[in-house]
């Protein structure tokens, strides 16, 4: 089929910039640099961890990458046309080097009690080198230890404020009050936020399928679920279900 002047020119230049989009995959890297690439991944999707990359049918909204594959795509894993290039920045380097002085602390304290998951990502965050075998665990440090040092001073908080917290009544009683909250985590199962929450000195934990930042305060309507202990200290929490939340 004839082929004009203009279509050739335009197929030269797709396969040039295609060229361009593609480098030599790296497949051994310092472990600091990969670890600063993975704050940039981090930076760049709003300080979340996107597991699964997500397109949008709109034109105006980029494309989300999962973290790991940007931090494979930056070592010169395939790059698909709609791959946006970055760099680290100092700022990332910087906090590449605090989150290894965090997992430091893992082998002062032991590694032997840990999960594997945890165990594997804090060998492989303090190794010199590492392979690409390990980009993907790497790319999930940030988010982890961002979420690790909350707990950490969550957990002090709970035992030196809330350790002589008490259970609001028995199951199915109406809860009302105002409440701060304390902690929220996403539930991919459940499609929604697992709080923890204070109210008058007590703890209460729930399910909302709305995000609250920390230090939220809100008036809460609820029903008792169940009695239990908070997972990071053990101090008395009770649960809620039936829950509205109103603006104090």
């Amino acid at each position: 089929m004839f082929q004009t002047k203009e279509a050739f020119k335009k197929e030269e230049l797709t396969q040039e910039l295609m060229g361009e989009m593609q480098i030599k995959e790296i497949k051994q890297a310092k472990t600091s640099e990969v670890i600063a690439v993975a704050c940039a991944a981090y930076r760049i999707n709003k300080n979340e961890y996107v597991r699964d990359t997500r397109r949008f049918s709109t034109p105006e909204n980029n494309t989300l990458f999962a973290n790991k594959e940007l931090v494979k795509m930056y070592f010169g894993a395939y790059r698909p046309e709609d791959y946006i290039p970055f760099q680290p920045t100092e700022e990332d380097y910087a906090q590449a080097e605090e989150i290894r002085k965090w997992m430091k602390r893992y082998v002062l304290l032991g590694l032997g009690d840990l999960p594997e998951f945890k165990r594997d990502m804090v060998n492989a965050a303090l190794q010199e080198e590492t392979t690409k075998r390990y980009f993907g665990i790497l790319a999930f440090i940030p988010a982890f230890v961002k979420r690790d040092k909350h707990e950490s001073g969550l957990k002090k908080e709970i035992r030196v404020e809330y350790r002589d917290s008490k259970h609001l009544g028995k199951e199915k009683d109406t809860v009302e009050g105002v409440i701060k909250i304390l902690d929220g985590r996403y539930s991919d199962r459940w499609e929604s936020y697992n709080y923890t929450a204070v109210m008058d000195g007590n703890l209460v934990s729930f399910m909302n399928k709305y995000k609250h930042e920390n230090g939220t305060m809100k008036r809460i309507k609820a029903k008792v679920r169940s009695l239990t202990e908070n997972r990071l200290f053990g101090a008395n929490e009770t649960r809620l279900n039936y829950v509205k939340l109103f603006k104090v």
